[in-house]
């Protein structure tokens, strides 16, 4: 069991919140300069924290029971579809050139996240789930 658990559950709570800030401005061209600085930045932010969130859980990646993975993963749904959302709105935006490249890093801490959630589905869950894989463990206690 991980006791870093509320730690990266307010973490979640942070990039699920900052993402519906972001995904619920309007992007269009009034005050077009202004409004690619502020949302800029809002996105940088976004993606530090997303990164650090990333970071946190692959250090404790280990650590994390069946139940403590499963409510992880329920936290991240949500924030995944948000982000699904924004990129978008992003991608439409008339802001877009403005914010290339600040959406690209986006787009990619977006992909380490739900890379994050594939495999905390995989290694945790499923993997101690096969049969195959029990077997194999059993048997190299054995050895050992």
């Amino acid at each position: 069991m991980c006791t870093c658990i509320a730690e990266i559950k307010e973490s979640y709570t942070k990039v699920r919140q900052r993402t519906a800030v972001v995904a619920q401005q309007r992007l269009d061209m009034d005050e077009y300069l202004d409004k690619v600085i502020v949302v800029q930045n809002e996105l940088k932010q976004i993606t530090q924290e997303t990164n650090s969130l990333v970071e946190t859980v692959r250090n404790h990646f280990t650590e994390f029971d069946e139940q403590e993975t499963t409510e992880l993963l329920a936290y991240s749904t949500p924030i995944l579809i948000l982000m699904d959302q924004l990129h978008q709105k992003l991608m439409e935006s008339p802001l877009y050139a403005g914010l290339k490249t600040a959406v690209e890093e986006y787009r990619d801490c977006v992909g380490e996240f739900q890379e994050l959630c594939t495999d905390l589905q995989t290694f945790n869950i499923d993997v101690p789930r096969n049969e195959n894989y029990r077997a194999t463990e059993d048997l190299l206690r054995k050895l050992a």
